[in-house]
């Protein structure tokens, strides 16, 4: 018999409130932010219209020392004609999307209706994939909050194409074959990248054992064929603490993509197994890393990941909710990278997914010991160091 598995949401189960920073107020370490004049937006950083540039004091993740240097990269992309990831679809297997006003629901204000394409509802068997839960709009957002609407955050592709595709229920949970299909609907109906904000676990008889997404045979096939149609596929590594997930074995499949904090440390949630490829920010507390001077462990945990979404009970209020943190917001980062790659063409017209995976990790900010290591993969991924125009010999 097969094991039995279920997914979940990839939030830190211990995550605590945003420290959201009011607009205008200056954030600590804002001498190390890098903004460039033609990419300055005035996004309010609250759900709300209010100051201008309010974003830059709350999403450190994108701008702060570290960050993953989004503004240069938006600049870069844009003079390479690819501004915001624009012509990319990101296919977001979750729990729905904010994305029309339909019965109790609500669209969110800081997602943009044209910029959702058809999607469809694996848990109520429908066309109509409207987020109950709050963490597939928070992950839509991540990567592809509208830009310059004086309201809320900044996606990192903020003019990619979203397909939200509900595969996890109201509380948060869903099984191996609504995942496995919703990864075929995506790459047969235009997919460029699958984000899989998901953490595995065997079924309810057993131990709540994490596994790699890639440990349900049915999700590897999916995936597996997903490859071959040349799709990216961007996997948040769990959040356990466990040192052994993600596994290696199916490495391939997927970018592993582990969660740091604000003071550039492994999250204290974070998975961390040998098949890890890269790190993105996840907010939350420090872990214990053996000799790296950037795990203060014992400190103040810093900043959370802020992004517009809403309560369960209230699906129709926005605002920048609390409790976000894990390796879920860190693998949004790395697909909404991944699209302003594709966008600009900075690997040619058509790069396979290996050559994608192969350029975030080679353009990736070391962290810890050097080199590839078991806790932060090739290290923190460098928005402006991918999408950096490589110059070739003329003869």
């Amino acid at each position: 018999m097969s094991p039995s598995f279920s997914f979940r949401n990839a939030f830190a189960a211990t995550a605590v409130a945003l420290a959201c920073v009011p607009a205008g107020a200056a954030a600590a370490g804002d001498h190390g932010l890098r903004v460039r004049a033609a990419q300055v937006f005035n996004d309010s950083g609250v759900a709300a219209a209010a100051a201008d540039s309010g974003w830059t004091t709350v999403q450190w993740e994108l701008n702060g020392p570290f960050g993953i240097n989004a503004p240069a990269a938006w600049a870069q992309a844009s003079q390479l004609g690819g501004s915001g990831g624009r012509g990319v679809t990101i296919a977001v297997l979750d729990s729905g999307a904010a994305y029309a006003n339909r019965g109790p629901y609500r669209r969110s204000p800081d997602l943009a209706h044209q910029r959702f394409v058809r999607g469809y509802d694996f848990v109520d068997e429908d066309p109509y994939p409207n987020d109950e839960y709050g963490h597939g709009t928070f992950i839509a957002s991540t990567i592809g909050a509208t830009a310059n609407n004086a309201y809320g955050t900044i996606g990192v592709a903020y003019r990619s194409r979203i397909m939200a595709l509900r595969v996890l229920d109201a509380e948060g949970r869903g099984y191996p074959s609504a995942i496995a299909r919703a990864i075929r609907y995506a790459f047969k109906r235009g997919a460029d990248i699958i984000n899989l904000s998901l953490e595995l676990y065997d079924g309810p008889s057993l131990a709540p054992t994490p596994r790699s997404v890639t440990a349900s045979r049915s999700v590897r096939a999916a995936l597996t064929e997903a490859r071959r149609a040349g799709v990216i596929v961007v996997a948040a590594a769990g959040n356990n603490s466990d040192p052994n997930v993600p596994a290696k074995r199916y490495d391939t499949l997927a970018i592993n993509v582990g969660g740091t904090t604000e003071h550039g440390c492994l999250g204290e949630y974070s998975n961390h197994g040998p098949g890890l490829d890269v790190v993105a920010p996840g907010g939350g507390g420090d872990a214990e890393v053996p000799e790296d001077p950037n795990c203060l462990m014992g400190t103040e945990p810093g900043r959370d990941i802020s992004a517009v979404s809403f309560r369960t009970e209230t699906p129709s209020h926005f605002e920048i909710v609390p409790r976000f943190r894990g390796t879920s917001t860190a693998a949004p980062q790395v697909a909404g990278l991944a699209a302003l790659v594709l966008a600009s063409e900075v690997l040619g017209s058509d790069p396979t997914p290996g050559e994608v995976e192969r350029h975030l990790e080679r353009t990736a900010r070391d962290l810890g010991q050097p080199g590839h290591d078991r806790y932060y993969g090739a290290g923190l991924i460098d928005a402006a160091a991918a999408t950096r125009q490589i110059l070739t010999p003329s003869g």
